[in-house]
């Protein structure tokens, strides 16, 4: 099974300070895992400048997971479901969990956020327990 890590499990990765770093670098030199938009646009701004090219060479040759007029529709609808339920995710973490659907992977993360957004996607499948 495919595993999407989240945002904080790559900062995590960068920063080399925590058990998920080891890990990921096991996945990373085998079956890459795939990544998204929000989570690239997520690091990017998270980075500085300096760094940037360093982030951005470690997860060029990862696949991609393109989020489509559907994918997008589905996270609106998420959201309003939620929302509906007297519960508020960002929209990126909506984006990020419609990835990891689309892409067939478990959703790797720390976020509980995404406890949140399971109970609306029923097919959203976590990794790891989120601390």
């Amino acid at each position: 099974m495919s595993v999407l890590p989240d945002t904080s499990v790559w900062i995590d990765f960068f920063r080399g300070t925590d058990p998920a770093a080891r890990e990921l670098g096991r996945l990373l030199a085998g079956e890459p895992p795939p990544i998204c938009g929000p989570i690239l646009a997520e690091l990017v701004a998270g980075t500085p400048a300096d760094r940037r090219e360093d982030v951005w060479l470690a997860l060029a040759g990862l696949p991609f997971v393109d989020l489509d007029r559907e994918a997008w529709t589905l996270a609106g609808e998420l959201a309003y479901d939620l929302r509906r339920a007297g519960e508020t995710v960002p929209l990126v973490d909506l984006l990020i969990a419609v990835a990891a659907v689309r892409a067939n992977a478990a959703l790797w993360t720390r976020d509980r956020d995404f406890l949140r957004v399971a109970r609306v996607l029923p097919e959203l499948r976590l990794h790891r327990r989120v601390r």
